[in-house]
């Protein structure tokens, strides 16, 4: 039966959750919902969705359900158990787990929803349109969704993955997906830091922040981390989630994982886990990651917005070393 005339439910309502509901939910109509957070099932029966009791009782009721759940407990609580999806769902069923999680859970989850004749799709989504990173890409449905898993399930499931992003990449077998989108986060969270610790010397060179990124979006330095998810929350000032330090910091670990079990060196990703384990000592886990642009410019003692000049900076420096 075609994805379009299922019964769809989906289950975690977080930051990319709840509007990934309601996308669903304009699109296809009728929308089961299960969370843990009463408040985000309350914003989704605002929309029109119905509330489930248990993943259990929205597996008996949905052929295709969506997972947006935030680490591999949560997959594995969701998924296992006798409140579990695979202890409602009927074979024919159909997965699809958006969640960021290592491959071997992937894996894992594969297998065991194949042993009850269900279909199971690892499809973590990543910002790649210009202009809509984080939760912005998940309003619009401009994320690149990258999948793992069999290839009719993959058929399947596309009429919902086209909902969820603009691009749609079937990558291989389950924990393909999951493997890509870990190497995305280690590059851009090696990435992010690169651009916060260059801000934080520009402006100690006098350079405000919003200059230096006009001017390096012209060079080499140009990326998308910088000028789609650090520039707009410099220039908001806002550093609530969207994706949060915490979150960033489990991808990080989970990618020093990976690399571990395949003895694959990534001393980058070792010293960017360290510097995001450093904002989280402060209390900061629940901000964006992109909070790491204020705590370099903490560490530098500079204000990346109003910056002295740089023969004041040198003045300073060289008057608390004598």
């Amino acid at each position: 039966m075609a994805a379009t005339k299922r019964r769809i439910g989906q289950i975690g309502l977080g930051a990319l959750g709840l509007p990934f509901a309601r996308r669903l939910h304009n699109a296809f109509g009728a929308l089961r919902v299960f969370d843990i957070q009463q408040d985000a099932v309350a914003t989704a029966r605002g929309f029109g969705a119905t509330a489930a009791r248990s993943p259990r009782d929205l597996a008996a009721r949905c052929a295709l359900i969506l997972l947006s759940l935030p680490d591999p407990a949560a997959v594995r609580a969701v998924m296992e158990g006798p409140k579990g999806v695979l202890a409602g769902a009927k074979a024919g069923t159909l997965v699809i787990d958006t969640s960021t999680v290592d491959p071997r859970t992937s894996e894992a989850m594969a297998r065991a929803a194949r042993a009850g004749g269900v279909g199971y799709l690892d499809a973590p989504v990543t910002s790649g349109e210009p202009g809509f990173a984080g939760v912005e890409a998940a309003k619009s449905g401009t994320f690149t969704v990258l999948v793992g898993g069999r290839k009719s399930d993959f058929r399947a499931a596309r009429p919902v993955l086209e909902v969820l992003g603009k691009r749609v990449e079937h990558l291989g077998p389950s924990g393909s997906g999951s493997v890509m989108k870990l190497i995305s986060n280690h590059i851009a969270g090696i990435a992010t830091w690169a651009v916060a610790e260059g801000l934080a010397l520009s402006a100690a060179c006098g350079v405000p922040a919003l200059r230096a990124m006009d001017v390096l979006g012209g060079t080499v330095a140009a990326s998308y981390v910088m000028s789609d998810d650090v520039r707009p929350r410099v220039e908001s000032g806002n550093f609530e989630p969207g994706f949060s330090v915490d979150l960033y910091h489990k991808d990080l670990r989970l990618t020093a994982e990976l690399g571990d079990g395949l003895a694959v060196p990534l001393m980058f990703n070792q010293l960017a886990m360290e510097m995001f384990q450093r904002v989280r000592d402060q209390g900061r886990g629940g901000k964006s990651q992109m909070d790491c642009v204020n705590y370099m410019a903490e560490l530098a003692a500079v204000d990346i917005h109003d910056p002295p000049s740089r023969a004041a900076r040198a003045r300073s420096v060289q008057r608390r070393k004598t």
